[in-house]
């Protein structure tokens, strides 16, 4: 009972340690992801295509059944050999020489290349089967960027619109100048310049935001109009600073430990091509030509015991064997150069992502400084201590601190996102 109780707990334990949960916990951005990786057509391609491997299982497991075939033929023959006995000819072959059979063959024992040629289609299927893992988490990754982009494109225009609210309101406080005398048309005209050019810049934005839930819907399959609130970025990806178990997550890392498996597969098949194949076959069925009434057809049939040995080969074994384990070595630096670019890439946004921490706070204190100068240039504009430039001049600079730190914090995201991405964390 314990040791059952003590393998439960090691399966327990070895399988929390090869699930690994996605670390996208914003419901919203899980759902999409969840309807690109089933829907997208290029993942359904692949899966489809992955049915290649079982029917080339059935190939190769048909080694091990006999086969049949069945042959006929039909020949004349003249002259025949012909000696003189009791007063007659006696002939040995008739003019109409007939043959039926049916030709039975078994494979009996190969030295294990048919099993070996089984083991290696499994692995070529988990290639193929790792391979529609990672377009699904590829997808995956770009669901989430036009996610993201989403909601800071939504943040962006809320900015753009408050910015026209403010510009429209100076309008009207500029035509009340003007009727009072005490502003000219020139402001006005300023002001509208102003406002028509913020107002293209929305649209860019709109345009933008539209394109954003295009992509969404190519990839999803149905349209995201209104499934994603303006709201800020919820729950945002922890960035990773360190690796970690990028052998087994990354999946660059597992399609070259599958290379490596087929290649030591390669390898073991130019070991065993040399080695004989042991056969049994057997035939039977009804021919004429039997010595002395050689006319009628009579049944026949044989049964024997066969080897084929390989003398001579076109692919030259050992060459192929020194060439597989050369591709071997190769591919096993690969996993170091891997690793190294793994490394250097979590490096460089890390480094990045410092850069972009150390703006944010910077660029926070200058949206709050912006915003109340332009709160103090209002009230001073309508007391006429300040002109219209010079309020459209603070104005711009509320707008582009604002747009600033949203740039900021958008890159911030895109750093935290990338940085699972390198590692090959799986988001769905």
């Amino acid at each position: 009972m314990r040791n059952l109780l003590l393998s439960a707990i090691i399966l327990l334990s070895g399988a929390s340690s090869f699930a690994q949960e996605s670390p996208v916990k914003d419901t919203t951005l899980r759902s999409l992801i969840n309807q690109a990786v089933t829907n997208y057509p290029r993942i359904k391609e692949l899966e489809e295509q992955l049915k290649a491997s079982d029917v080339k299982d059935e190939m190769i497991h048909a080694n091990y059944h006999p086969t049949l075939s069945a042959d006929g033929s039909w020949s004349y023959v003249n002259p025949v050999a012909k000696v003189p006995f009791g007063g007659n000819e006696f002939q040995f072959q008739p003019y109409n020489n007939f043959n039926a059979v049916l030709n039975l063959r078994q494979m009996v024992y190969d030295f294990g290349k048919t099993r070996l040629a089984l083991e290696r289609n499994s692995t070529e299927r988990k290639l193929n089967q790792d391979n529609i893992e990672n377009s699904r988490n590829a997808v995956a990754y770009q669901v989430a960027q036009i996610y993201y982009a989403i909601l800071f494109l939504n943040r962006s225009i809320k900015v753009q619109e408050d910015q026209l609210v403010s510009l429209r309101e100076n309008e009207r406080v500029i035509q009340s100048k003007i009727k009072n005398g005490d502003a000219i048309q020139y402001d006005l005209l300023t002001t509208q310049v102003r406002t028509a050019n913020t107002d293209n810049r929305l649209k860019d934005l709109h345009g933008s935001l539209e394109r954003q839930y295009v992509m969404l819907q190519w990839l999803t399959g149905k349209d995201q109009h209104g499934q994603i609130s303006g709201a800020g970025v919820r729950d945002e990806l922890p960035l990773l600073s360190s690796s970690g178990d990028w052998k087994t997550i990354n999946p660059e890392a597992r399609i070259i430990n599958r290379k490596l498996e087929l290649l030591n597969y390669d390898l073991k098949s130019a070991m065993v091509n040399d080695r004989p194949n042991i056969f049994a076959q057997a035939s039977g069925g009804f021919r004429n030509g039997y010595v002395p009434d050689i006319n009628p057809l009579k049944l026949n049939g044989s049964l024997g015991v066969g080897v084929s040995v390989p003398i001579l080969s076109a692919s030259r074994p050992k060459l192929q064997q020194k060439m597989t384990q050369v591709n071997i070595e190769t591919t096993k630096l690969s996993l170091a150069t891997l690793e190294n670019n793994i490394n250097k890439d979590l490096a460089a946004i890390g480094q990045d992502y410092n850069t972009l921490n150390d703006k944010l706070a910077n660029t926070k204190l200058l949206v709050d400084q912006a915003q109340k100068a332009y709160e103090l240039a209002q009230t001073r504009y309508k007391e006429g201590l300040i002109t219209n430039v010079e309020l459209n001049i603070i104005q711009n600079s509320v707008e582009d601190a604002n747009l600033n730190l949203l740039q900021v914090q958008y890159m911030m995201v895109l750093d935290k996102l990338e940085s699972h991405k390198v590692v090959g964390v799986k988001l769905y």
